[in-house]
């Protein structure tokens, strides 16, 4: 098994840069793919069990305009950029392609590439023929297909997700965000301190059970984890703001024309979806994920928005047991 978890970078054919991590077996036909959310970067550390037992590939992509890798272009969607983008990334990888199995991921933010990478045609990308299972963790949903997406929203994330950041001009919920969050991230140390802040400090009995839990087997020492998590955060952001800018756009695009609800034949990969019991807003659009996407497993875990990460190892045994037992 290789480590992989310096970060790369890779040329694109159409000048920009596109950084990426990864890990695991190099040579794996196996390959997963994960995208991270706002405020992230593409990242390997600490891979669990699952993905030694299964000897799998392991790519984390940064996705366009966060940390280093470029921003979108003026001249393309973010969708055509994505199809791009992971297609030059796995032939970098894998000259032969024809092989491989790939399974798509993400959290948060994530899940909206890794659903448009998994609803696009085979035309735009077709590299989705072999895709071998679909994974979201505290999913979103498209809203130009989803009726009631607004009524999932907390207030916040109304002003963040909803009409407003559509309809403002200038990007002004945007804009008012990095004013906001500007100072909390523009240090490795302040960007701990807000994670800690954020993540760890109100956690629930329950929620701390599991974080102590998690930190234990993962071997951190004390602070470390915060530690890791803003270095992560801080990265996202240190080169340009031009992501986190694009959010809305991103989420209120069209996503390639991809529609949850129409069944396709040739797409049988299994989806699970993952939500948190506290974390009300991704739970009721991953609901209407499972309701609407055909064979989608829904898997509840305790917490809030963030809790997700203290159980990653079983959400992982989880999505690649059932490719396990087709094997």
């Amino acid at each position: 098994m290789s480590s992989g978890a310096e970060e790369q970078y890779l040329n694109l054919p159409d000048g920009r840069t596109l950084a990426y991590a990864h890990g695991g077996n190099f040579t794996s036909s196996e390959v997963i793919i994960f995208f991270h959310g706002v405020f992230g970067v593409g990242g390997v550390s600490r891979l669990p069990p699952a993905f030694a037992e299964r000897d799998v590939h392991y790519i984390a992509p940064t996705l366009p305009g966060w940390g280093k890798t470029s921003p979108t272009p003026s001249s393309r969607s973010f969708h055509e950029t994505l199809y791009k983008d992971t297609a030059a990334l796995i032939s970098h990888l894998y000259p032969q392609t024809n092989q491989l199995r790939l399974y798509i991921s993400g959290g948060s933010f994530g899940t909206v590439a890794a659903q448009i990478l998994y609803g696009a045609s085979y035309e735009a990308f077709p590299l989705g023929r072999q895709i071998s299972g679909l994974l979201l963790i505290a999913p979103i949903s498209p809203p130009h297909v989803h009726e009631g997406f607004t009524r999932c929203l907390s207030w916040m994330n109304y002003f963040a997700l909803g009409p407003p950041a559509k309809i403002l001009p200038f990007n002004l919920t945007q804009r008012m965000g990095i004013a906001m969050f500007r100072k909390k991230l523009d240090t490795p140390e302040h960007a701990a301190g807000f994670i800690r802040e954020y993540a760890f400090k109100n956690l629930t009995p329950e929620e701390r059970e599991g974080c102590e839990a998690w930190k234990t087997l993962r071997g951190f020492e004390e602070g470390q984890a915060e530690k890791e998590i803003g270095m992560s955060t801080f990265r996202s952001v240190e080169v340009t703001w031009e992501g986190f800018l694009a959010v809305p756009s991103v989420i209120h695009s069209d996503w390639g024309g991809y529609d949850p609800r129409i069944e396709d034949e040739s797409r049988k990969a299994p989806v699970l979806v993952v939500m948190n019991r506290e974390d009300k807003d991704h739970k009721l659009m991953g609901e209407w994920l499972v309701s609407s996407i055909k064979g989608a497993t829904a898997l509840y875990k305790p917490g809030g928005h963030m809790a997700s990460l203290f159980y990653l190892d079983d959400i992982w045994a989880q999505f690649l047991r059932p490719a396990s037992a087709a094997l």
